[in-house]
């Protein structure tokens, strides 16, 4: 069983930023904004990186 379904959490939860995926960055931004909104800091953390990996794609 893999760790995010036996904690409940997400499985991109407990990594740093600098490994998560653009999909895993994206989905967490979607997930903060429904589930946590109070988190500004890394709500604004993993824009700016979403935002640096994608300017490095175009």
């Amino acid at each position: 069983m893999e760790v995010a379904e036996r904690t409940g959490r997400p499985g991109w939860a407990g990594k740093p930023l600098r490994q998560l995926s653009v999909g895993e960055l994206t989905e967490a931004l979607v997930y903060l904004e429904e589930c946590e909104p109070a988190d500004d800091a890394l709500s604004r953390a993993l824009a700016a990186q979403l935002a640096e990996r994608t300017a490095a794609v175009c």
